[in-house]
């Protein structure tokens, strides 16, 4: 588990990092997103910069981030609450034997 130097390229700007070797993979395919909406925006909004296109893909990845966190959210509520329906199942059934 050590660190190790990456250089990511972001719409051919290096980004040299210093990373945990377990998490470089990771990293690699944050850049290829990146770069992946950067490229969506150029051909979406011609006339545009550098930095209105990264800022259009990041605005849009972070969005899609928390979207994700949001649904994650509710399937672990959902998970929780299907548990608890399952234990008053339980205590009801155990209680009508008595």
């Amino acid at each position: 588990m050590g660190k190790q130097r990456i250089t990511l390229n972001i719409d051919n700007h290096p980004y040299s990092m210093n990373v945990n070797s377990e998490d470089e993979e990771r990293f690699r395919k944050a850049a290829e997103l990146i770069n992946g909406r950067i490229i969506t925006y150029k051909n979406a909004l011609q006339g545009g910069n550098d930095y209105t296109y990264l800022s259009y893909a990041v605005i849009d990845l972070v969005q899609n981030f928390l979207h994700n966190e949001s649904k994650a959210d509710d399937s672990e509520l959902m998970s929780e609450l299907r548990i608890m329906s399952n234990d008053i199942d339980e205590f009801i059934q155990n209680s009508q034997a008595l």
